[in-house]
């Protein structure tokens, strides 16, 4: 029964998405910004000007002699830029980043330059307005992290999606992106298998069997109080443990007391076990009771300080409770150590810590209680057999219609219905309501999104979509999850295109705590954020850091980008804010000592090499390498993400950098890269690349700042020239040559933030949009909700072009379909 509605809806859907389309409404420009009116490309003399400026500085490498990168401008006139589109907006790309002419090669002047890319980006917007193009984005999957969001907002459960579903394949640096979401029949049995799992956890399960789930704490000491934890109290965990049903547990601790060497045993540490804030279980490790056991007794001694930690019987009701396992805070003292911590903030030692514990369960369970996720699904509940089915159908329609984002219809409800009669033959109602929720769960039209064409239309044609699609599109933008019921009703009412209504709905989207997923989902991707899970910083050259700092790394970051965005501030605040949020122990390794306690905060900063994201440790250390700083890849790092402006790729033969050895003197990176960079096919590249990174070479690889190379025992140099002659000389000067130019940061966080927006790659034909939406944020000082209503209120987020075979090689023109 399941595969036939399964089949029944994955026909219906694609079916719509591969159905007719029509005109296009010219009634909504995308463009945003009008252009001046003006002559063909190829009349008057600033047409000659900037024409004779490409002859000088560009044709001497690509031409039809070299082709260097398969382009020979001397092939091309102004009367075909707009045919040759795709071709000039790479060009002016790397204008705009000043890769080309590459260092080495005579140079034009700022004021040349920017004179020919505003020409030519003019030329290409012109030419844009006559042929409008609002993209296609096919069937779109939710990836893991919209999912969770969805079961979250759906049946308030959390879940953690990576340990149900597959890891999601990215592109352009988004796992949004429709194209990348594939799906192979595996990946459908694992989105079955999370269904079940899923509403089991919903609905609960009284005849759960005892399973056990470990928590591990972070490395590094547990000198403070951690976050969660109650005050008075220092280091261990705390974690929301979601209790399938109504009964008795236990909780066993990882094994504190070691045997042959039992360290940290010569103070009492006051252990203590809490249930949402209130204690249960209370122990002491150590002191001269158990020292003197352990000296006499040895191993048994031993085992009988870890049996204290085992068999913590409790009871509890079904549903997500908070376990907290940690230490009475015992003193701030000095160290008694003869030598002073190099961990700063530190001052206790002899302390022990938790690594882990496990909470098993249920041993004896009693019953499932109300809880939050049950609250939610039953709207109703049958007294009587009678009221069953209605019941049902009652929940199932409700949540059918929040799952589906749209208004539900007969045969919806009947294909669910099919499941709950099945399930409520096996075990009763709540059996039933089990399984119509699991088939919900799986059900295409929850799983996927798609934007309807009208019937009527011509394939390969642009049609507005619906305002419920709209309302979809929007809510996965801001909230990565399925629109609210405000939202919904907005839509159905068929207002939500309304420019004052959308403005209002986006306002109110961004305010509600759920678009912090801006910060923690979009930046995340955008600044490479995944990469620091990858890089572990070197122990021994780094042997001070007070445990693994990446954690405190991404809330600094994601809590800044958050403050930017929700505070609908100017988003060149990202570079130059003058304020960040920290922690004690992140203050600490910032080197600010004002700062106490565990919990983030708002600081207003003192030394501006911290200012922006340029100054922040997850930035510094996802581009770097474990053991030292990498200026290559910094000045990558700004280039592509920052700039939007990426680097060639290396040539495969490039050799490593020489690192320092044993038996030779250190050299500083600046020295190494001197010696790898004196190779003249090397310098098109390091050229732009090395002063960029060399510019934040103060920062070490963990992002401390430094004056001296430790182990090369000189001074930093952190000066550099980039290819326009700007001199550079530490963060602050490289901070403000990104500022010089503030419409370029702003075009590239466009670009990401349509990319992401859209859930497809950004196209040339996209490009026109993109600067026109730069040029009316510019006059409101490039605020955030500015840039996300010009975003939204655009036709490639409110129009979609139908599908057609080989539409996007019918579009180019002949020259690029040639080549």
């Amino acid at each position: 029964m399941s595969l036939r509605v399964l089949k029944r809806a994955c026909a219906a859907t694609l079916l719509c998405v591969l159905g007719g389309a029509g005109a296009y409404g010219q009634e909504h420009s995308g463009s945003g910004t009008a252009l001046p009116e003006s002559s063909t490309p190829g009349a008057g003399a600033a047409t000659e000007a900037n024409w004779a400026f490409l002859e000088k500085y560009c044709t001497k490498c690509h031409n039809t002699t070299d082709w260097a990168g398969s382009i020979a401008f001397d092939t091309m006139s102004p009367d075909t830029i707009a045919d040759e589109a795709a071709t000039w907006e790479k060009a002016v790309r790397k204008l705009r980043g000043r890769l080309m002419p590459p260092p080495g090669n005579p140079q034009p002047d700022g004021h040349a330059l920017q004179t020919f890319v505003s020409w030519m980006e003019n030329n290409l917007d012109r030419a844009a307005l006559g042929h409008p193009d609002p993209g296609r984005v096919g069937l779109h999957r939710l990836n893991r992290k919209e999912y969770a969001n969805a079961i979250r907002d759906l049946l308030n459960v959390e879940v953690d999606a990576t340990e149900l579903l597959p890891r999601d394949d990215a592109r352009d640096g988004f796992d949004n992106v429709a194209t990348a979401l594939q799906v192979s029949p595996a990946f459908v049995d694992q989105y079955l298998a999370a269904a079940r799992a899923v509403a089991i956890k919903a609905l609960g399960n009284p005849g759960a069997r005892p399973v056990g789930t470990t928590y591990t704490a972070d490395s590094g000491s547990q000198f403070f109080r951690g976050p969660g934890l109650p005050l008075g109290t220092r280091g261990g965990i705390a974690v929301v443990h979601d209790f399938p049903a109504d009964g008795e547990y236990v909780i066993n601790i990882a094994n504190m007391a070691q045997a042959i060497w039992v360290y940290n045993m010569e103070f009492e540490n006051h252990l203590v076990v809490t249930l949402d804030r209130r204690k249960i279980y209370e122990t002491t490790l150590g002191g001269e009771e158990d020292m003197k056991a352990i000296d006499q007794k040895q191993d048994p001694a031993v085992d009988a300080i870890n049996a204290r930690l085992k068999n913590i019987k409790f009871t509890t009701t079904a549903g997500p409770h908070e376990i907290a396992v940690t230490f009475r805070h015992r003193t701030f003292s000095e160290s008694e150590d003869r030598l002073q911590s190099h961990v700063p903030g530190g001052g206790q030692d002899r302390v022990l810590r938790v690594s882990s514990f496990e909470v098993r369960g249920p041993l004896k369970a009693s019953g499932v209680s109300e809880t939050p996720s049950r609250e939610r699904i039953f709207s109703c509940y049958p007294e009587h057999p009678q009221d069953e089915e209605p019941c049902a159908r009652q929940i199932l329609t409700r949540l059918t219609e929040r799952a589906f984002r749209r208004p539900v219809r007969e045969e919806d409800v009947s294909d669910l219905m099919q499941f709950y009669r099945a399930g409520h033959q096996q075990g009763g109602f709540e059996e039933g309501i089990r399984q119509g929720l699991t088939a919900l769960l799986v059900d295409p039209e929850f799983l996927y999104r798609a934007n309807v064409p009208p019937g009527d239309l011509q394939p390969g044609s642009a049609f507005r979509i619906s305002d419920l699609e709209l309302a979809s599109r929007l809510s996965f933008f801001l909230w990565s999850s399925v629109p609210d019921a405000q939202l919904l009703e907005v839509a159905e009412h068929g207002k939500l295109h309304e420019p004052e209504v959308l403005a209002a709905q986006v306002r109110r989207m961004l305010a509600d705590r759920r678009s912090q997923t801006l910060a923690s989902n979009f930046a995340f991707q955008w600044l490479n954020m995944a990469k620091l899970e990858e890089i572990v910083p070197d122990g021994v050259v780094f042997p001070n850091l007070n445990g693994d700092i990446r954690e405190d790394f991404k809330e600094e970051l994601k809590l800044f980008v958050d403050s930017v965005f929700r505070e609908n501030r100017s988003v060149l605040d990202l570079l130059r804010a003058d304020y960040t949020f920290l922690n004690e122990r992140l203050a600490l390794h910032y080197g600010i000592r004002d700062v106490r306690g565990p919990h983030f905060r708002r600081v207003q900063l003192k030394d501006s090499v911290r200012f922006g994201l340029l100054g922040k440790g997850a930035v510094l250390m996802v581009s770097s390498y474990p053991n030292r700083t990498a200026p290559v890849l910094r000045g990558q790092f700004i280039l592509d993400r920052i700039w939007g402006t990426p680097p060639a790729a290396p040539p495969p033969n490039v050799q490593a950098l020489k690192e320092n050895q044993a038996h030779e003197k250190p050299r500083t990176v600046r020295e190494l890269m001197a010696l790898h960079a004196s190779n003249p096919s090397c310098n098109s590249c390091h050229g732009i690349l090395d002063p960029l990174g060399l510019a934040l070479e103060n920062f070490d690889a963990v992002g401390q700042y430094r004056e001296r190379d430790r182990f090369a025992g000189s001074d930093i140099d952190a000066s550099g020239v980039l290819p326009d002659g700007t001199k550079l000389n530490g963060p602050d000067d490289l901070r403000n040559a990104l500022l010089a130019r503030p419409e370029q940061f702003v075009q590239n966080l466009t670009e990401k933030l349509m990319t992401y927006a859209l859930g497809r790659s950004l196209e040339y034909t996209d490009m026109p949009t993109v600067r026109a939406i730069v040029r009316r944020a510019a006059a409101d000082d490039y605020r955030f909700q500015t840039l996300v209503m010009s975003i939204v209120s655009s036709d490639a987020f409110q129009m979609q072009r139908s599908a057609a075979p080989d539409v996007k090689q019918a579009a180019l023109p002949a020259q690029a379909r040639e080549r």
